[in-house]
């Protein structure tokens, strides 16, 4: 069991090693190195050690704040009431920690004088030693602005700045800015309402060997208005054939927001994915979910097309490789090929962008079903 577990985003590794070592000299027993031995389980490993700390602190910075991976432990701190958050430079906290008081280490550089790490000290051995409040929470914005509390850590240009910025956020949640919008329907996600050969839901082509410029054509034996559809998803009878472990139905099950391990191995990991009642289908684009830079993202693949048999001949439509990015307009990276006609689709995984394990959200694979 460690004392302090530091959650930080890689880019941030030279703070989280300065802070680590700081709270050693302390004399507590910190985790903070991501760096996982080949042939351990990373998510395991991270949730053994978060579950574990009696502290989490958390690095808030323009890499951080972007990372789900983060805000997840930093959820997890949060709600067991041992998250100590510091921020490392002037990046705006994601919305549900901002209630959460953050030390101000931009300007900390390891010197043990320095008023906001003696304040984040205190705060982490009142964590640690369990003399820490019940709630870390701040008070509710309403009663922040009628009792002053918002103002009493700025002066000068700063607390105006801050003053018309709270100001600004009572006017917008009066006039429903942040009003959620309706969600679009299952079909819309499956880009049902799109035709085969309509280039803009073919989506952007990814780096790989998969061939450029390469012009759609519905099947002569379907109409020019053939919708395209995910045939990967449950409402469309997508489904897992046969798979090298039990994690791969994830990928398919429409959840955008978690994810599960696929173990490589030293021949990689694949399964095997069939459609509606078994019928055979055409498709062009398979398309993989990346929400953001992380080093347990899918990398390299390869993908093969059969119609004998779950377990008999594949042939290799190609192998391919994302963009380690998170594309805002669309976070699905679309891979195109010369249009497919076969029963199953055998998906290979090749490597992630850094650890032994792939992180996989969501597949999709856009065609039409066979008469």
């Amino acid at each position: 069991m460690s004392d302090i577990f530091i959650s930080y985003a890689r880019a941030d590794k030279d703070k989280a090693e300065l802070l680590a070592n700081a709270f050693s000299r302390n004399g507590w027993s910190v985790w903070w190195d991501r760096e996982i031995p080949p042939g351990q389980s990373f998510d395991e490993t991270i949730e053994n050690a978060l579950n574990a700390a009696r502290c989490v602190v958390v690095l808030w910075s323009k890499h951080s704040v972007s990372s789900r991976w983060v805000k997840t432990e930093a959820a997890e701190g949060a709600e067991r009431g041992t998250l100590v958050p510091a921020m490392i430079d002037h990046a705006p906290i994601p919305l549900e920690f901002k209630r959460i008081e953050a030390a101000d280490l931009s300007g900390w550089h390891g010197e043990p004088s320095h008023r906001e790490f003696d304040q984040l000290i205190k705060s982490v051995a009142a964590r640690i030693d369990g003399t820490a409040p019940a709630s870390q929470m701040r008070p509710a914005l309403g009663s922040e602005i009628r009792s002053g509390h918002w103002w009493r850590k700025h002066s000068g240009a700063s607390a105006l700045t801050g003053g018309l910025a709270v100001i600004a956020l009572i006017f917008l949640l009066q006039q429903g800015f942040f009003r959620k919008e309706k969600e679009p329907t299952n079909a819309q996600h499956a880009g049902q309402a799109a035709s085969i050969d309509e280039p803009s839901r073919l989506g952007r082509r990814a780096v790989g060997r998969n061939p450029e410029g390469f012009e759609v054509k519905p099947p002569p034996s379907a109409q020019a208005s053939a919708a395209v559809m995910n045939l990967l998803a449950a409402e469309n009878g997508g489904h897992v054939v046969v798979a090298t472990n039990d994690r791969w139905p994830y990928t398919i099950d429409g959840d955008e927001k978690t994810w599960q391990y696929i173990d490589i191995g030293v021949t990689g990991s694949w399964a095997v994915y069939g459609f509606k009642d078994d019928k055979p289908a055409r498709f062009d684009t398979f398309k993989v979910l990346i929400l953001g830079t992380e080093s347990w993202n899918l990398k390299e693949f390869e993908l093969l097309a059969g119609s004998d048999s779950p377990t008999g001949k594949f042939e290799s439509i190609g192998k391919f490789q994302t963009d380690n990015l998170r594309f805002f307009k669309d976070p699905y990276q679309a891979f195109k090929f010369p249009p497919v006609e076969a029963r199953y689709l055998k998906v290979r995984v090749i490597s992630s962008h850094g650890f032994s394990s792939v992180g996989a959200y969501e597949f999709q694979l856009l065609g039409v079903l066979e008469s």
